[in-house]
């Protein structure tokens, strides 16, 4: 009877206020799983497709800049333990998809008993055919998306070479992993000659064969090899792959739990509405022999409802989101990892189970305060209206030592250094700094009330002094849906914080440090995701056009250092010396390089020092293939493209280590006197037919660098729309609980002469009030937690320092925004508090 009373009944009666809800705690849990899905996507390819396609192999044999396939002749002794593949695995550009594949180069008379794929009947009866031509084996998903066959012919960009390959097999790889479905397998000397890997592989695989110990066939291969080799298994990669991305996921599901917490703040207004509407059941049922057990399960059954609906919506919701959250995600992600491909969302069952367990707990915690509400509810002859009363003193000062002692501890946590690189106490500190919102709104609302009932002359007639009481009245509800609010506007003015502290920063980056006239670069994958190396021809062109004082090549391969990985990378110093680069804060570019160049040095990027302790002056010892790298540290210049580190070299001193490698990118210095537009174009005819690249001017660079900033921050923009749509559902569904409560009072202030009017102005004023408390709280807690991510969470995270930029103008927009949608929100609940007829509630309460 219980449940029926207080649950079924009132949902029934009033399905709105469970599908608002619901729709808060949907919008929350969708924020998250878009979020995780999305970041998960961007780097299975690479960090998660480790395992599966290597199959059986056991332990990897790899090198920075490739492993000589003379090594296996040396490896020869382990022939009759283990099965020795050299393989070469890069990510490029197919033309007709649009986007990227892994391309697999392996020996393919012996890989069958390594990878599951070639063991398919179609592919193993054309081995011989693709061994002898420029033959491929497709899957069969990506045939049916690109409408080819079997004897079809597809294009690679290789080096930003277009390079025709048949198809000699279509595979189904059925029962294998999805990573499968964009992989492109080819021979491993046909992968050498695409990618111009010279007489080098990327790594040679052992799959130990029956019987044989991996650890003991380790420890053999690596007294066979040279000592500047890792030999480690498959895992490895993966490892560091995810070591790498780890801050970004860590960022982003941080930043979208923000938007669960006004979605609790939301479960938690609802509960406590309902309870409210239902006080005279309650008691009745009290009076009746109900136990306090009894109406608290009821309360926590609603609360079950709303996560279990708003849990399973989110899902939904978010695993649709995800897709258009990949875009930038992946934009991020390819940053770090260049060769990262993007998958398809997949509804993982764990992260379904993640979903629906973030809105169940999410719900049931935020239950704790209206099931306190619902049990300490007399019996009905014990219930009496509520009065509007100020908080009393001693309350007061109880706040106020919550918020010191909250204070102190974020003070505490933004000291704290960053565990295992994840800015984890930093973060902690933000989400305080959003949960002393919730302490400080009912005091602030408190305070609203006590200046409106004091008269002042016309700047407060009657309508605004009842809305001041009403608030006194209902101030414990109202305070729910302030903090909604007010998180919502604290999540939006961070979110403003960091990103017009970001983007200011960047501009300031581009205009100082890009200073090259065309900037030249592969043809790019789906929405400007960088893919492989330029082809050393293309170089070549280029100086040939314009001078080799005027062509920069941009080298890079990964390296470790102090094992962690990091980029060591190669730049013309000579010609940089003449025109500047990147910016050094405090120093002319073109004098640092100058110095670099004459001494012999390296320039690293602030990540760098930052992550190792590294200043100006002091000596790396860098341990590329080779024997050891002593440079001396020229200077540190500003950069957000690598945060794991980057190093820079003279390009001679690069390529004595690496020779053969392909730039990644070329800027190209022109003459006062030259159109870089025009000799873009020509550079373009130049190369069309032969090549696969794009070039960019000075100006759509710097635009193209701050479309990636927007791609990069889409997804934590729409994170503040999210939570300050679920803020304004807070608001409508407290003013409506109000309404309803005081029902007697606008039906006597109506029948003592009060206008319809007036009684809409007093409901929007309540709205009003609450905005402006909550705007308040808002944006002062929204600046603190924007000056920790700017400050703390990105040095932290990334490595890079930010110029702090206070948005004021956004700022006041905000504010603006959000009276005008809290008024807008007290319009319905004014409505319902004009229909109120005067003599039939007065009827009812004689």
């Amino acid at each position: 009877m219980v449940l029926r009373t207080l649950l079924w009944r009132p949902l029934i009666r009033r399905p709105w206020r469970l599908v608002v809800t619901v729709c808060g705690v949907a919008a929350g849990v969708a924020a998250v799983v878009a979020t995780v899905a999305a970041s998960r996507a961007a780097v299975r390819a690479f960090a998660e497709g480790v395992e599966e396609v290597a199959g059986a192999v056991r332990i990897e044999i790899t090198r920075p800049g490739g492993v000589p396939v003379r090594w296996l002749e040396g490896l020869r002794p382990l022939a009759s333990d283990a099965i020795v593949v050299p393989v070469v695995e890069e990510v490029a550009l197919l033309v007709e998809l649009g986007d990227g594949v892994r391309v697999l180069g392996t020996d393919l008379l012996i890989d069958a008993e390594v990878r599951p794929i070639l063991e398919q009947a179609d592919a193993g009866s054309r081995v011989v055919e693709a061994l002898t031509g420029r033959s491929v084996f497709l899957s069969a998903a990506l045939a049916d998306r690109l409408g080819v066959t079997r004897g079809d012919t597809l294009t690679l960009s290789a080096q930003a070479r277009a390079e025709p390959v048949n198809i000699s097999a279509i595979v189904t790889a059925q029962g294998l992993a999805k990573v499968w479905e964009r992989v492109v397998v080819m021979d491993v000397a046909l992968a050498m000659e695409l990618f111009g890997r010279g007489d080098r592989v990327d790594r040679i695989e052992l799959a130990p064969r029956a019987g044989v110990d991996p650890d003991a066939l380790r420890v053999r291969a690596i007294d066979l090899l040279p000592d500047d080799v890792t030999v480690a298994p498959p895992s490895r990669r993966r490892e560091t792959a995810q070591h790498m991305v780890a801050s970004l996921r860590f960022n982003l599901v941080a930043l979208s739990a923000i938007s669960i917490l006004v979605g609790a703040v939301l479960v938690a207004t609802t509960l406590a509405t309902s309870v409210v509407q239902r006080r005279h059941t309650i008691a009745l049922l009290r009076s009746l022999g109900a136990s306090r057990f009894q109406v608290a399960g009821a309360v926590l059954s609603e609360a079950a409802v709303i996560g279990l609906v708003g849990g399973v919506l989110g899902v939904i919701g978010g695993l649709l989101g995800a897709r258009a959250a990949l875009v930038s995600v992946r934009y991020s992600v390819a940053t770090l990892l260049r060769s990262s491909l993007a998958t398809g969302i997949e509804a993982e069952p764990w992260l379904v189970v993640l979903g629906l367990g973030v809105a169940m707990v999410v719900s049931l915690v935020a239950a704790v305060l209206p099931l306190e509400e619902a049990i300490r509810t007399p019996p009905l002859q014990g219930l009496s209206d509520a009065a509007p009363r100020p908080l009393a003193s001693r309350t007061i000062a109880l706040h106020l030592v919550v918020l010191g002692a909250m204070t102190g501890g974020v003070a505490w946590l933004v000291q704290m250094p960053a565990w295992r690189g994840l800015p984890i106490a930093a973060m902690v500190a933000a989400l305080a700094v959003m949960a002393m919102l919730l302490v400080v709104v009912g005091p602030l609302l408190d305070g609203l009330a006590r200046v409106g009932a004091r008269p002042f002359g016309r700047l407060n007639g009657p309508a605004l002094r009842l809305a001041a009481a009403a608030l006194s009245a209902g101030r414990r509800r109202a305070a729910w849906a302030a903090g909604a609010v007010s998180v919502a506007v604290a999540l939006a003015v961070a979110i403003v914080t960091m990103v017009t502290s970001f983007r200011g920063t960047v501009e300031r980056w581009t205009e100082e440090g890009m200073r090259a006239d065309v900037w030249v670069r592969p043809l790019a994958m789906e929405r400007g995701v960088p893919t492989g190396e330029l082809d050393p021809a293309i170089l070549e062109l280029a100086v040939d056009m314009f001078g080799p004082q005027a062509v920069d090549p941009f080298y890079s391969i990964d390296i470790a250092y102090r094992d962690r990985p990091v980029s060591l990378a190669g730049a013309a110093f000579d010609v940089v010396a003449v025109h500047g680069s990147v910016a050094f804060p405090g120093r002319e570019s073109s004098e640092v390089f100058a110095e670099a160049y004459a001494a012999g040095g390296a320039v690293v990027n602030e990540p760098f020092a930052n992550r190792f302790g590294v200043r100006e002056g002091d000596t790396l010892v860098l341990e590329p293939p080779g024997g050891p790298l002593e440079v001396p540290v020229v200077g540190v210049f500003s950069d957000y493209s690598r945060s794991h580190g980057l190093v820079v070299v003279d390009r001679s001193l690069f390529l004595e280590r690496f020779p053969g490698r392909g730039p990644l990118d070329m800027a190209l210095f022109l003459a006062d006197d030259v159109d870089a537009l025009a000799a873009r174009d020509r550079l373009l005819a130049a190369a069309r037919g032969r090549f696969l690249i794009e070039a960019f001017s000075n100006r759509e660079l710097k635009r193209e660098v701050l479309a990636a900033f927007e791609r990069t921050f889409a997804i934590t923009t729409a994170l503040s729309i999210v939570a300050a749509v679920v803020a304004v559902i807070a608001v409508v569904t407290v003013l409506l609980t109000l309404v309803g409560e005081r029902r007697r009072e606008l039906a006597t202030v109506r029948a003592l002469g009060a206008s319809r009017r007036q009684i809409g102005a007093m409901v929007v004023a309540e709205a009003g009030l609450l905005g402006l408390a909550a705007s308040a709280a808002g944006v002062v807690a929204g600046l603190v937690v924007g000056v920790i991510l700017v400050e703390v969470v990105n040095l932290q995270s990334f490595g890079w320092s930010l110029q702090l930029q206070l948005p004021w103008s956004d700022v006041a927009r905000l504010i603006i925004w959000v009276a005008v949608a809290c008024i807008a929100a007290g319009l319905a609940p004014a409505v319902a508090a004009l229909r109120v007829d005067p003599a039939t509630v007065l009827r009812e309460e004689r």
